[in-house]
């Protein structure tokens, strides 16, 4: 109940530019002069509790994708709380608010776009770089029309005439006061004698901290108010419409609530054309009258939203006596009805474009084809590929080239075959039965041999690890060919079933991973797996493990007290001095930087 006498509050404007004002204060204590921990996910939950309480009457109904986008979003935002590594703090800085911003848009935008279409980017942008930038103002004008409302309007002219005479002024004082103390010396001595404290107030640390709270009101509410008061767009320019110009055009009926332009107006649109002498008979009888409608509400924002368009009403205005004159010397005319008159437009029908299709046949002959080659390419390596884990390798070859090798033809994998195989299922046109099923069955063939291949190149980077050590690029290039390795099952899994969504699988397949990845530990496995390597080699790559971030420092420490002879302990706490210096104030807690310092003390 409470919640409902929010939302058709006529205050409800400036409720929710005090809750940002609130949340901009409380973003500035949590983020100003402390390093990111706790902190992130603190306000990302503040901001949502803000967002769904004052634009809740926009949410849509809520769906699984929206639910897994939220757990993304409060899973990553926690890794500033839990993990130190450098590559996932950089990437979650852009990660996590460009998926705030999508989800949000999702849930509260009127154009409701499709969370696996464009659709979606494009409504993000456009209500960031639209509708938010338009209501920065907003604020501003809030208050001045409330001041305006308690002033008498000679005190407001009054009040504008002395601020202009105070903007007009200041630039003048300025150059005035230059030029006596360069002409006077001891008029330049009075100034610098004023009182002293006024060189000892230092606005800097204070200033900045207003501007911070102020930028964030700004933002915070321009971005809430872009939903609960969207531009409209002109329906026939496409240009987005003032408040003012919006209300003009839904009294006139121009465009609905949502946009659409109604069918009495698109028809009466038609009508008006200049045409042949024979039509204006009908095209003056089609022509429509709306009846404007009061607004209701306080706030001038509302008036858009609750507007109604009355229904025209034919031959409204017209005294009976002078339509009776009218009728009298009209010639008369076929009675036609509305739904008889063609639409009288000056376009040109035109076939509508069809999509592009590659003829299944050619797709045939491209499949066979390349699957020959890979055919005959995955028949000739098996006999050293898979065998390099007994030591033979080509003549000539060594580790690090094979393992290069390798890697290029993942990156064949991913270029050619993915494109080929989506360009297959989803461009295809339709063929005979016999010709769809060998092309399922070619396309079979081609997932079989990418997997191959796939499987080879992460065979080779497993005997360069094994040679050359483990380290972060190779933990993410194995992760990457395992994500391709369930894509490719998935595609696999589309030749077979049609209805598989393909394309939204990849998404969700894609965000899912790099959650994962992110709370994988990936320092601690380069770390654990280097130790082991050192106990069946000797061999140990001590400069890369010393730079490793705070996660690998207590398993580190524990190798280097069982191995005194590396001197490893003394170069680890050399080399980690900064996390025992670091801030450790509460926004800035940090589960690893944490267990870090407690190790290194």
């Amino acid at each position: 109940m409470m919640y409902q006498k929010l939302i058709v509050a006529p205050q409800r404007a400036w409720i929710a530019l005090l809750t940002a004002l609130v949340l901009a204060v409380i973003h500035q204590y949590l983020f100003y002069e402390h390093a990111i921990g706790v902190s992130y996910p603190v306000f990302v939950i503040l901001f949502y509790l803000y967002m769904y309480t004052y634009a809740g009457d926009r949410l849509r109904q809520g769906s699984a994708i929206s639910r897994l986008l939220m757990t993304a979003i409060v899973l990553l935002s926690l890794t500033y709380a839990l993990f130190t590594n450098p590559l996932f703090y950089t990437l979650n800085i852009l990660a996590v608010p460009v998926l705030i911003l999508m989800h949000t848009t999702y849930m509260l935008s009127e154009r409701r776009p499709q969370w696996s279409s464009l659709a979606l980017a494009w409504a993000t942008i456009e209500q960031v770089l639209v509708h938010m930038f338009a209501h920065m103002p907003t604020p501003f004008r809030m208050l001045y029309h409330q001041l305006a409302r308690r002033m008498e309007q000679e005190r407001r002219r009054t009040l504008g005439r002395i601020l202009i005479g105070v903007l007009a002024a200041a630039p003048l004082l300025i150059i005035v006061l230059l030029l006596l103390t360069s002409a006077d010396r001891m008029f330049d001595e009075l100034l610098s004698s004023l009182p002293s404290w006024f060189a000892d107030i230092t606005l800097g640390p204070a200033l900045l901290r207003i501007v911070w709270i102020g930028v964030m009101m700004l933002v915070l509410f321009a971005y809430l108010w872009g939903f609960v008061r969207p531009l409209r767009r002109d329906p026939r320019s496409g240009r987005y419409l003032s408040d003012k110009e919006a209300a003009d055009q839904l009294t006139r009926g121009a465009f609905s609530e949502n946009g659409a332009v109604p069918a009495h107006t698109a028809a009466s649109t038609h009508a008006t054309i200049p045409t042949a002498p024979t039509m204006s008979v009908i095209a003056t009888k089609d022509v429509t009258h709306s009846t404007p409608v009061s607004t209701t509400g306080k706030e001038e924002a509302n008036a858009i939203h609750h507007e109604s368009i009355a229904d025209p009403v034919e031959g409204a205005g017209v005294q009976p006596e002078q339509r009776a004159h009218e009728q009298q010397f009209e010639p008369k005319q076929p009675t036609v009805s509305n739904d008889q008159v063609p639409a009288m437009t000056w376009d040109v029908p035109t076939e509508p474009m069809r999509p592009l299709r590659v003829d299944p046949l050619v797709a045939a002959t491209v499949l066979v084809l390349v699957n020959i080659v890979y055919m005959l390419f995955v028949w000739l390596q098996f006999s050293y590929l898979f065998g390099a884990g007994q030591g033979r390798l080509p003549d000539g070859s060594t580790y690090a080239e094979y393992a290069r090798s390798g890697f290029g033809e993942l990156v064949m994998v991913t270029a050619i075959n993915f494109t080929l195989l989506l360009s297959v299922l989803y461009k295809s046109a339709a063929g005979s039965p016999l010709l769809m099923s060998m092309n399922r069955w070619l396309l079979a063939i081609l997932v079989l041999c990418s997997a191959v291949m796939l499987g080879s190149a992460f065979t080779r980077l497993m005997l360069y690890e094994q040679a050359y050590g483990y380290t972060m690029t190779r933990f993410l290039v194995h992760a990457f060919m395992l994500f391709l390795g369930v894509l490719l099952v998935l595609a696999g899994l589309r030749i077979r079933f049609s209805r598989l969504p393909l394309y939204k699988c990849f998404l969700v397949l894609g965000l899912s991973a790099y959650v994962v990845l992110n709370y994988a530990g990936m320092e601690s496995w380069i770390a654990e797996r280097n130790i082991e390597r050192y106990a069946q080699s000797g061999e140990l790559d001590q400069e890369y493990l010393l730079g490793l971030s705070a996660e690998a420092v207590p398993l580190l420490l524990t190798f280097a007290e069982q191995h005194p002879e590396l001197e490893l302990a003394p170069r680890l706490r050399e080399n980690h001095q900064d996390v025992l210096e670091q801030d450790h104030s509460w926004q800035s807690f940090n589960w690893a930087t944490y267990r870090a310092a407690r190790e290194l003390r």
